[in-house]
């Protein structure tokens, strides 16, 4: 298990250096320290196997508390403290977590509940005498649910010790140094935040937009081993400077990738490995890979999500479960050590979606995706979509059931539909219909934006006088309408502010953006911002992405513009 990786590579190597962030370090003997004081504290307070405790860290502090409660016994439940409350309130009311992990600076953006809060300073001088088993759950993430809740992934001990085993030994880069930069609540994080404290390497905690920049700190003057993203993410490391892109390894996941993207990176940093990593949060982070070697020549278009990782089945089946020839398109079903013990509190759920396994041995199971693939001769699998309404946006995942659900909690909104459209080219977006047809529908986002995490709140909402339907009832898709502008706030006041305007525009894939609007809820994307920034400074202005991601609207960048010009 994870706690005894660590354990034994803390009394290997106990001066190397462990996490990082900005000019601060952590020694593995001072990360073991620490950790092994908080988890005496949160022994003390009732946790242990089967128990849970909640996580509530924006700062590097997560490595410590998530160490912590594995080696306490119990299980983490990560909670990304820029969801809007009331999702974090039905996580925590879910959940139920005995504890509450945070710091003096984070916790006033956690919602009060039953957990009682512990600060990650906390230690204690008791004896830490637990011992975990296998089959104790580790942690427990969130993902979207079609029934308007999102729902709570059980991950035990023995499923994580099997995906990391089979990362430590493949890949190369964790062994030195990797970036860990996206939300903790997010399941790409456990990959750079466990195998390199089970191998010796540092986590390195920071933004991808920080490397390369006094912010990173001295390590970040030179590029880390591994780095971990979604697909989305590539064209925005390929705008950024080296510093953000891996020697070693760079791996890709949660969404599709296309060769196209692999390539574009790789003519700048041509001597790295390219993984593309396929899997559902319930088989424990990614299940199958393609390797992409430096000299390896990849094929335009949509890349196929690889073979099934070992001790992992794949079985493509039809509507009647039968298994489907080479070739042919079917549901994949997922088996082997990796699939989680199922949902938390929901066990028709979870009998719904982990199912007998006719191809295995008595009492096992196979986990159904949802993902239509085909298996291709040479023993590879190619996406080819889903059978049902989750897709994914920016690497999210993203149940459009749950999207509609929040918008008929209006009492208001009499029907809705929630669909992605591609209006511009590579621009994806979220988009809500709603009848009736004289809703404020600025009122209607802002009402998302209180309950649903900013990813899952629409650019745009189309009031319509009613929905359309195809002959047989069911939502005609093709004949919504594609959003016209719809500029919530002020108008531009300047030049400037009209020029940032039109470049929103631009790269949101939106017809018309107030300067109120943020850039991200409009459905830009980092990739979009990079674009954004590019285009900005061929237009002569001032900006950096930084102060694209920390700015997000018209009127906060344009006084950025301003500043900068008066600074010169």
């Amino acid at each position: 298990m994870f706690p005894d990786l660590f354990a034994a590579q803390a009394r290997r190597t106990p001066d190397a250096v462990a996490v990082a962030w900005g000019e601060h370090t952590l020694t593995y003997a001072e990360l073991d320290a620490r950790s092994t004081g908080l988890a005496r504290r949160l022994v003390a307070l009732g946790a242990g196997p089967e128990r849970l405790v909640a996580i509530g860290i924006r700062s590097a502090d997560v490595v410590t508390a998530a160490l912590a409660v594995l080696k306490s016994g119990a299980a983490y439940l990560p909670l990304d403290l820029d969801y809007p409350a009331q999702r974090l309130t039905h996580m925590l009311d879910d959940a139920k977590p005995l504890l509450l992990l945070t710091t003096p600076g984070d916790r006033h953006a956690v919602p009060a509940s039953n957990a009682r809060e512990v600060l990650v300073e906390e230690t204690s001088d008791e004896p830490l005498t637990v011992d975990p088993r296998p089959e104790n759950p580790a942690y427990v993430i969130y993902t979207s649910g079609s029934t308007g809740k999102p729902k709570g992934v059980v991950i035990e001990h023995r499923q994580l010790a099997t995906y990391l085993d089979h990362v430590v030994r493949t890949y190369r880069g964790v062994r030195g140094r990797a970036l860990l930069h996206s939300s903790f609540a997010f399941d790409l994080t456990v990959t750079a935040l466990y195998a390199p404290l089970a191998t010796g390497g540092c986590v390195h905690v920071g933004a991808l937009e920080e490397m390369g920049t006094p912010a990173a700190g001295p390590l970040g003057r030179t590029r880390p081993g591994f780095v971990k993203v979604t697909p989305s993410h590539i064209p925005l490391l390929t705008a950024l400077p080296a510093e953000a892109s891996p020697t070693g390894e760079l791996m890709a996941g949660g969404e599709l990738l296309l060769g196209e993207t692999v390539d574009a990176w790789r003519r700048r940093h041509p001597g790295a490995r390219v993984v593309n990593e396929y899997g559902p949060t319930e088989t424990t982070v990614g299940c199958s890979t393609v390797v992409i070697e430096p000299d390896d020549v990849v094929p335009p278009g949509p890349l196929p999500i690889g073979q099934p990782m070992p001790g992992v089945g794949f079985h493509v089946l039809d509507d009647d479960l039968r298994p489907v020839a080479v070739g042919e398109i079917g549901e994949l079903y997922i088996s082997g050590a990796q699939l989680a013990r199922g949902y938390l509190g929901r066990p028709a759920l979870t009998a719904s979606r982990f199912v007998a396994n006719p191809f295995g041995p008595p009492g096992s199971r196979m986990y159904r995706s949802g993902d239509r693939v085909r298996p291709t001769s040479d023993g590879e699998y190619e996406f080819r979509g889903r059978v049902d309404t989750q897709t994914k946006i920016r690497g999210y995942r993203i149940e459009l059931g749950e999207v509609e659900a929040a918008l008929l909690r209006a009492p208001e909104v009499r029907h809705a539909a929630a669909v992605v459209r591609e209006d511009a080219p590579d621009v994806k977006q979220l988009v809500a219909y709603v009848v009736p047809a004289d809703l404020d529908v600025q009122q209607v986002r802002k009402d998302l934006a209180e309950s649903l995490p900013d990813y899952m709140v629409p650019s745009a909402v189309v009031a319509l006088a009613e929905l359309p339907l195809t002959v047989n009832g069911k939502l005609d898709t093709a004949a919504l309408p594609a959003p016209s502008g719809q500029a919530a706030g002020r108008a531009p006041a300047n030049e400037l502010e009209a020029l940032l305007c039109g470049l929103f525009a631009r790269f949101t894939g939106v017809a018309a953006v107030g300067v109120d609007d943020d850039f991200f809820v409009r459905g830009g994307t980092s990739v979009g911002a990079a674009q954004l920034v590019n285009e900005a400074r061929k237009l002569g202005l001032a900006l950096s992405l930084r102060d694209v991601l920390e700015n997000r609207t018209v009127a906060r960048i344009a006084e950025v513009c301003a500043d900068a010009e008066g600074d010169e």
